[in-house]
């Protein structure tokens, strides 16, 4: 039978449990009682991109080369945004295609332009798009005829329609991400009957959204409770199956503006510019889409208004992203964010006083407390080039921000304090994920969220599982959750030489890739 990766953006035990608790879940309930559950952690920063490449490749960020969705550079002075041809590593499904083995991989972010596999890919969302309501028709999936098959039969699409929104989140946007969870399975389904891989992977994504807008909400709930309806047609077909999450979703109690607080301290400065101007006028990118949506004149707007003016238009928290460094006055400013917490220095790692401003932020930022509770704005910070491991680790952002709990980390530059007790998240991101193994070759030890692993440990413990080897360039180890009755519990680890990662591809050029994820709203 089929190896099968079900992943599930952005979840965790303490958003579930409850539900689980209740009956409402049976499905993975059964999938948790029958297998090894436990806590799985992701590489910070804890988000999409860099973690589902932790977990296909088995290594941290400082072996990719790619960091998150993005980087600034503060050299240049500009904003580069990534796709999947820029990370530097093999992935799991090519070592079991080297391994004499077929796969499969279904709407994995990061897998935008989709490579050519012995199987398939079809890319996933936020960055396989062509504006924030047009799915991309074409160009989406390996080998053409998987992608015709996919179209003609399934009408699949790679976003929802309408696509949620802060200023669009009502039954229909919901019932479209809904949809689409039912239309991933169905894809499931469909092409495990028609390729019939040895391996194959699903990501739910957009749940994600609705857990961003709703936290654990009525929507949620009912997102949840469609994966686990459909989850059980799995159950008794006999496949290894591991059930995880590229990171974790934790309530929003307060929103830290780290490039108002950068500001605030005299780290950073900007100018007066037409973002200015047309916040005061009350005109921002969510009221303009809103309106758009409500006249039916997204796209139609999209295609007249050239690009350079639609990124003028501020967010409602002031500007954001590749505006940031527009609005920057370089010459006094010595350091710069992206959110969810890494922080870019000005200086030149050569420079005198680079290591000093670094001690100096570590210090501040490390001490730094809610103004009425007294908590943790930020737990712990650390030096990019420490943090990681590898040979691409000296690529890292100058400084890493570990999250305080229940905090979301947001790069807006404007607002009028650097800290707020609500934003346009209510479910932000945290580093605690889930796993769960399940099946003919894992043990039934049931569920300790003590039980903890890297997301990076996921990946050689898959390949163990199918008779593969290790490579050594993997920083994942495999996980002690293999039944001694089953093949791969009987086996020692064996270890190989690692592919070469690096693709050929032509990736697509940065303005595309960042305004696809810009459009989304998945930067925020």
């Amino acid at each position: 039978m089929t190896t099968l990766t079900i992943g599930l953006d952005g979840a965790n035990w303490d958003l579930i449990g409850d539900w689980l608790d209740a009956g409402r879940l049976p499905n993975l309930q059964r999938l948790v009682d029958d297998g090894v559950a436990g806590t799985s952690r992701s590489c910070l920063p804890p988000l999409t991109v860099p973690n589902w490449k932790c977990y296909a490749t088995g290594k941290n960020p400082g072996r990719l080369d790619v960091f998150r969705f993005d980087r600034i550079d503060t050299r240049t002075r500009e904003h580069v945004f990534h796709d999947a041809t820029d990370f530097k590593s093999a992935e799991l499904w090519d070592y079991l295609n080297d391994e004499g083995m077929t796969a499969g991989v279904i709407n994995k972010p990061s897998t935008y332009p989709p490579k050519e596999l012995d199987g398939f890919v079809v890319a996933g969302g936020p960055d396989a798009s062509e504006t924030a309501y047009r799915s991309l028709e074409r160009g989406f999936a390996t080998p053409d005829d998987v992608e015709d098959f996919l179209r003609d039969e399934l009408d699949y699409r790679v976003h929802p329609d309408p696509m949620i929104s802060p200023t669009e989140k009502g039954e229909a946007e919901v019932e479209a991400v809904l949809d689409l969870i039912e239309l991933r399975f169905d894809a499931l389904e469909r092409l495990l009957e028609r390729e019939d891989p040895d391996f194959c992977h699903l990501t739910v994504f957009y749940s994600m959204a609705l857990q961003h807008y709703f936290w654990d909400g009525e929507p949620v709930r009912r997102a949840w409770e469609r994966i686990d309806d459909r989850l059980g047609a799995f159950l008794d077909e006999g496949h290894d199956i591991l059930v995880m999450s590229d990171h974790g979703t934790w309530h929003v109690d307060t929103v830290f503006y780290v490039n108002a607080w950068l500001e605030s301290r005299g780290y950073l400065a900007t100018t007066t510019g037409v973002d200015d101007a047309l916040q005061a006028l009350g005109i921002t990118r969510e009221r303009a889409l809103a309106a758009a949506k409500r006249l039916g004149m997204v796209d139609p707007l999209r295609r007249a208004v050239p690009e350079s003016i639609q990124r003028v238009i501020p967010w409602e928290e002031g500007v954001k992203r590749d505006r940031v460094l527009s609005v920057l006055d370089w010459d006094e400013t010595r350091a710069v964010a992206s959110n969810q917490g890494p922080i870019y220095l000005a200086l030149h790692p050569s420079d005198p006083g680079y290591e000093d401003l670094r001690s100096e932020l570590i210090a501040e930022l490390e001490a730094l407390r809610h103004p009425e509770t007294g908590a943790p704005i930020v737990k712990a910070v650390y030096r990019g080039e420490e943090y990681y491991d590898g040979p691409y680790a000296e690529n890292a952002p100058d400084l890493i921000l570990d999250q305080g709990e229940n905090v979301h980390t947001s790069d807006a530059v404007g607002p009028d304090s650097w800290w707020s007790d609500e934003g346009v998240w209510v479910g932000g991101n945290m580093p605690e994920g889930i796993f769960c193994f399940s099946g003919p070759s894992f043990r039934s030890l049931g569920l300790d969220q003590s039980r903890e692993a890297s997301i990076t440990d996921l990946a050689p413990t898959l390949l163990h599982a199918m008779g593969g080897a290790i490579p050594t360039d993997m920083d994942g180890e495999v996980i002690d959750v293999f039944s001694t009755e089953s093949e791969a519990g009987s086996r020692a680890v064996e270890t190989r030489r690692p592919l070469d990662g690096r693709r050929g591809d032509e990736g697509a050029e940065d303005a595309d890739v960042e305004q696809r994820l810009a459009d989304l709203g998945y930067l925020e």
